[in-house]
């Protein structure tokens, strides 16, 4: 059976493959050109509509699709051209987050981290946005591992954490159809006061907590989470997941404090996944290396 998701995943793939806009098949099929709009594919209670099988047979005659060609056109949501594995999603982050430098490794002159601790290693995935074809690679990756661990089907939301977990909130609600909120670290001072920005549907408000993941670029220790999680849950909100790009893995207390708050966490890569990565393909020199596995390994004492 073809999921709500799935025929519009069809649609659009429809209408790309025919050089099209959704609402440009629409019009050509004689349907109103406001048809097919994504706004249009949840009612205003939070429920999903779907195309009408007269809709979806006229853009069959007009394109000249059979109904096995009209399929051939669903895949898994979030499924890249080629499928990945967890390990060939670790690797692609890991390259993607080197060639586009989000990642340094400098032993020699440590980075300071604002916990004011020395490392010779330095990630920032804000600067990974800018950069298409990588963003691009990841946010299909993510998708696909959202789809996978957690299911489609089981997400009402996509929450993005201010700042940097807003563009990946917005990215992969578009790859998955979901409706996206974003959470402020607390109130905003005026106007209606919002810590949660976007609308959350009065029908979903009524059935037993919407399910929310929240959204985040990256994770060390998992601490700052709360305030978020928090939050989706004062809201009325179910949280049970959290998505990051990329996790530290080098905390025992992220782990815990997860388990602390109830949540399973999903991320493509760790600190582990890049040094893997970075000794296969030279990125750097053998020294450089040497001491950032140091690093990983013990992060409290080292020293450089």
């Amino acid at each position: 059976m073809l999921t709500h998701q799935e025929i519009w995943q069809a649609i659009d793939s429809l209408a790309k493959e025919k050089g099209l806009s959704a609402s440009g098949l629409a019009k050509q099929a004689g349907l109103d050109p406001t048809s097919f709009n994504k706004s249009k594919r949840i009612s205003p209670d939070g429920k999903p509509r779907w195309p009408s099988t007269e809709s979806v047979a006229k853009i069959l005659a007009v394109t000249e699709t059979t109904i096995s060609e009209f399929t051939t056109l669903i895949k898994p949501l979030g499924e890249t051209v080629t499928a990945l594995d967890k390990a060939g999603m670790a690797d692609l982050t890991a390259k993607a987050l080197l060639d586009t430098k989000s990642i340094l490794f400098n032993a020699k002159e440590p980075y300071t981290l604002k916990s004011g601790r020395k490392s010779p290693v330095y990630i920032d995935c804000r600067r990974l946005i800018s950069f298409v074809k990588e963003r691009d690679d990841l946010m299909n990756a993510g998708a696909q591992l959202i789809a996978k661990e957690i299911g489609a089907e089981n997400i009402d939301y996509m929450a993005g954490g201010e700042t940097a977990g807003i563009p990946y909130g917005a990215f992969l609600a578009d790859r998955l159809q979901k409706p996206m909120i974003y959470v402020r670290k607390e109130p905003k001072g005026y106007g209606r006061m919002a810590q949660i920005e976007g609308h959350i549907a009065e029908g979903a408000r009524t059935k037993i907590k919407p399910k929310a993941i929240l959204i985040e670029d990256l994770q060390t220790d998992g601490g700052s989470k709360q305030i978020f999680i928090d939050a989706l849950r004062t809201a009325g909100m179910e949280v049970e997941h959290t998505f990051v790009v990329f996790h530290y893995g080098i905390f025992p207390t992220s782990e815990q404090n997860m388990k602390d708050l109830g949540v399973t966490l999903h991320a493509l890569a760790t600190w582990w996944d890049v040094l893997k990565v970075a000794r296969e393909q030279d990125y750097f020199d053998k020294d450089t290396l040497a001491s950032v596995e140091s690093f990983l390994k013990s992060p409290d004492s080292w020293e450089g």
